[in-house]
């Protein structure tokens, strides 16, 4: 993430009559470095958390809404539980964000939260009534994910779908992977965008990214990002960003040392007798906050202490990844296929709804990956009973069953002979392969599978192409060609007595190519690519198209101007003004306060919401408003006298 800072607004021309006293919270001493990783009970760890506990308000916020993601995960990451972390019997931190889950409207914002809810071990896709992973995925474009011109987008979305339980080799993660290499730079880095320079950063998350999601830490794109970083760093021990070194991208940078498996302490990563952790540990302030620099706290300390925390933990992002058997599930019903997709299967409560009674299945199972489907994208509903003893489907999706016809289930195409919630998943062994696909589908006990498989999938215009469709058999467990199956591919066709059929398109078009026959489960689809791909229309009519862009990050102040009471001394306590800050572009944004003077009064005397302004963050939503009331306290040794005049400006940017 930039941390280019944007001024937008002013409150200016401040008047009174006051003085100043410096409190500066200053850094801990250097000291030597205990052995890395830290531990939660260390005094740099355990006095960080103590901070962040300190900065909690009643609704269970530390920082805001995207900071307490962020602090969410550091607090996964110390191995507390963040459920506990709460002001008495207030809400906890994850109790806030799921109360405002509905505050997330940036793809950023989802993979965030998505990070925040699996480090918390809650449900991404049943978070405060919203599905993460379903609009994480829906922000799907041109193979990748969010903005094509953004890159750190996909950093974060492939860590937060990998931690959520995608399969490493879906088809979302394996192209937002491809575009994650295809736009590393020629000096090895990454930027937050397509075709900028390269920044410590953004090549940080761009490794724990990869390798999240299943690149060898030893490969040639991950070592040469690593030489990247080595390339940044000072000789602090930290890593260059904007001319110095800061505790964000220290942070970020040794978590990528640690995900790629080395020790951000040895002697590879140490400059002049410096490591980038004590570079890190120069930063930390003695109440335990972490500054972005020393004499700068940054946008957010609280944001800053989480980020080095997970750092002195050596646990990089994802801080968890949810737990589950991997397996691929189709869902056929009896006109259509209802549902298709990667999951992963952990433990499962099924409630029986004609009893209400809930059972919980302490494994992965072949049911349970029904329940776990349903709740991904594209939701389906199902019914099960347990009026016969144990637990049976009736319905899916509102499919009930008729005749000698049900919902039945198969395991990697095999009938299993027991009830789909005591079919163990995970119960094979070495040689045995782990199961990868589970099929549910409507039809009677006599139906057998289909699957089809095409000699080519990307076929010019007019060019030939064949499909062949096989039919399960349960004796033998082989695969057998099935003739006069119909494959619907442009047109329908039917298959020959070898179970083939020879198919040539006459104009691009993209297919979604499957058989079916009577007596049979239809098959999964494969795509075909003819010519150019894309169906293309017969007629065009023009439409004329406006869009009114808005900036990402602006905001507007009022007023423009305070003037307090022209009659206050030392010690005096000035009227409140109502300043009104709104949040007028695309982003949601974090503001906070500057304040100048000629001789300190408003820089030590200055309050926003009866604070002094250094402590002043304020999270805005898009459309939305905060009003801050801006006073001001005398200091009681002051001496100036006169007309004092000062400004205070306010900071916008991307809330983290």
């Amino acid at each position: 993430m930039s941390k280019v800072r944007r001024i937008f607004g002013i409150v200016g021309s401040l008047l009174m009559i006051l003085a100043l006293i410096s409190s500066v919270i200053s850094p801990i001493p250097a000291m030597a470095e205990p052995d890395y990783p830290f531990t939660p009970t260390d005094t740099e760890v355990s006095s960080a958390l103590d901070y962040l506990r300190s900065q909690q308000a009643s609704d269970g916020s530390i920082g805001g809404f995207g900071t307490s993601a962020w602090v969410t995960m550091a607090i996964a990451a110390a191995e507390d539980d963040p459920h506990d972390w709460k002001v008495g019997s207030n809400p906890s931190i994850v109790d806030y964000l799921e109360n405002n889950a509905s505050s997330a409207g940036l793809v950023i914002d989802y993979a965030r939260m998505i990070l925040a809810i699996t480090a918390a071990n809650e449900e991404p896709t049943n978070f405060g009534g919203v599905d993460f992973v379903a609009q994480l995925k829906a922000s799907c474009n041109a193979g990748q994910i969010g903005d094509s011109s953004v890159l750190n987008d996909d950093f974060w979305g492939v860590m937060a779908l990998i931690s959520a339980g995608e399969n490493p080799g879906s088809e979302v993660i394996t192209n937002s992977v491809a575009f994650i290499k295809s736009n590393q730079n020629s000096d090895n880095g990454w930027s937050w965008g397509v075709g900028q320079g390269s920044d410590v950063d953004d090549t940080a998350a761009a490794i724990m990214a990869l390798i999240s999601a299943g690149e060898p830490q030893s490969s040639s794109v991950i070592t040469n990002a690593l030489a990247y970083i080595k390339s940044t760093q000072m000789d602090s021990g930290g890593f260059e960003s904007w001319g110095a070194t800061n505790a964000d991208t220290d942070s970020w940078a040794i978590d990528a040392i640690v995900a790629a498996g080395q020790d951000p302490t040895s002697s590879s990563w140490t400059e002049t007798g410096n490591t980038p952790v004590g570079d890190l540990l120069s930063f930390q302030q003695s109440d335990g906050s972490f500054y972005w620099q020393s004499d700068n706290p940054g946008m957010s300390v609280c944001g800053t202490t989480a980020y080095a925390i997970e750092a002195l933990l050596g646990k990089p992002y994802p801080v968890r990844i949810l737990e589950g058997i991997p397996v691929y599930v189709r869902v056929e019903g009896e006109d259509a296929t209802i549902w298709t997709g990667n999951i992963a299967v952990a433990e499962s409560d099924i409630i029986a709804d004609n009893s209400g009674a809930t059972y919980h299945l302490s494994q992965s199972t072949a049911l349970g990956a029904l329940d776990e489907a349903s709740n991904h994208e594209a939701r389906f509903s199902y019914y099960v009973t347990d009026e016969y003893g144990g637990l049976y489907v009736r319905s899916i999706n509102g499919e009930e069953p008729s005749g000698v016809s049900g919902w039945l289930y198969r395991v990697d195409y095999c009938s299993p002979s027991v009830g789909a919630d005591n079919f163990i998943l995970n119960d094979t062994a070495p040689p045995e392969p782990p199961h990868e696909q589970v099929l549910w589908y409507y039809g009677e006990w006599t139906d057998l599978p289909l699957k089809i498989s095409l000699n080519k999938t990307e076929v010019e215009v007019d060019e030939e192409f064949i499909v062949t469709v096989v039919q399960y058999n349960d004796e033998t467990h082989d695969w057998l060609p099935c003739a006069n199956a119909i494959i619907h591919a442009d047109q329908d066709y039917g298959a020959n007595d070898n179970g083939t059929a020879t198919i040539f398109v006459d104009h691009d078009v993209t297919l979604s190519i499957f058989a079916e026959k009577d007596g049979y489960v239809r098959s999964d689809k494969v795509t075909v690519t003819v010519g150019e791909g894309a169906i293309q229309p017969l007629s065009s009519e023009g439409v004329s198209l406006t869009a009114d862009i808005i900036p990402a990050i602006f905001m507007e102040v009022n007023p423009d101007y305070i003037a307090f009471s022209s009659e206050l001394g030392p010690g005096d306590i000035s009227d409140e003004h109502a300043v009104t800050i709104s949040n007028a572009g695309a982003w949601e944004i974090m503001v906070t306060a500057e304040v100048t003077d000629e001789d300190g009064l408003f820089v030590t005397g200055l309050r926003l919401d009866g604070e002094l302004w250094t402590s002043s963050q304020i999270v805005i939503s898009r459309g939305d408003s905060r009003v801050t009331q801006v006073s001001l306290r005398v200091p009681v040794g002051y001496t100036g006298l006169g007309e004092k005049t000062g400004t205070l400006t306010f900071w916008a940017e991307e809330a983290p």
